[in-house]
């Protein structure tokens, strides 16, 4: 009987071990609606987009694959980025000078226009005519989301902070606030549309702006030394015209390699 239970005992100690280096090869990615390039079917809760399949793509690259979980914006920001706690990787996340200090940034795979707009009730579109009337209404902010530099240190603004896009827009359906800052308009009216509130407009005044499209790695991650694997993979698709070629694939245009 010595002898099986000392080969049981082996093969448990294999087997354990392979699963352990089968686990070193998992990149672990939040993941929330983003429309057009974060996707999530409503109906089979299926993720997909471009984002996702430039992610899988480079850490394939790199002999590891990427398991997604879909986690609220701002958790992945605050409890995985910078508290090291769940995902590695965060896609779509806004460059700033103070997330460097727990965030390693990825990329940028390209540059995008993303002005900054505000959403307002139908008739409301004048409310909002230069950056100075914000500081007369309150303002709806989704929890997280960085915008730009004058209206994140502005104190005057009364703001009003939301979790997500779903939230948000139930919030400024029943009044909570004066007007909404939008980042991603696309992403916001899928989900407007999504509750079938009609009644929005956008104001006047808006932000221009072209920003940086990058993927964000929590420094306090046990895969951090994969950064600079990761950032040359993206690099390489990026220069190959990989990149161009996910976005095509769902008829979408390109970040632009210059800001």
């Amino acid at each position: 009987m010595v002898r099986p239970l000392f080969w049981f005992f082996c093969l448990t100690l294999l087997a354990a071990s392979s699963y352990a280096k089968a686990e070193e090869k998992v990149l672990r990615a939040s993941f929330r609606s983003r429309p057009p390039e974060l996707l999530i079917d409503e109906k089979t809760k299926a993720l997909s987009g471009p984002l996702k399949d430039i992610l899988d793509e480079a850490a394939a690259k790199i002999g590891y694959q990427v398991s997604w979980s879909e986690v609220p914006f701002a958790r992945s920001i605050v409890y995985e980025l910078e508290n090291g706690n769940g995902s590695d990787v965060v896609p779509r996340v806004q460059y700033t000078q103070d997330r460097t200090r727990f965030m390693e940034f990825l990329g940028p795979i390209g540059y995008q226009q993303k002005d900054i707009v505000f959403l307002v009730k139908k008739g409301k579109e004048e409310s909002i005519n230069t950056y100075e009337d914000l500081r007369k209404l309150t303002v709806g902010v989704k929890r997280g989301t960085f915008f730009f530099e004058e209206f994140y240190a502005d104190k005057q603004i009364r703001k009003i902070d939301g979790l997500d896009d779903k939230n948000m827009v139930m919030m400024f359906d029943v009044g909570r606030f004066d007007a909404m800052i939008v980042l991603d308009k696309e992403a916001l009216e899928f989900e407007l549309k999504a509750h079938h509130i009609s009644d929005y407009s956008f104001a006047n005044y808006k932000h221009t702006q072209k920003i940086g499209n990058y993927y964000a790695m929590s420094k306090k991650s046990k895969l951090i030394r994969l950064a600079p694997q990761l950032q040359n993979a993206l690099m390489e698709m990026l220069a190959g015209g990989r990149i161009n070629a996910i976005y095509t694939q769902y008829n979408l245009l390109p970040p632009t390699p210059e800001k």
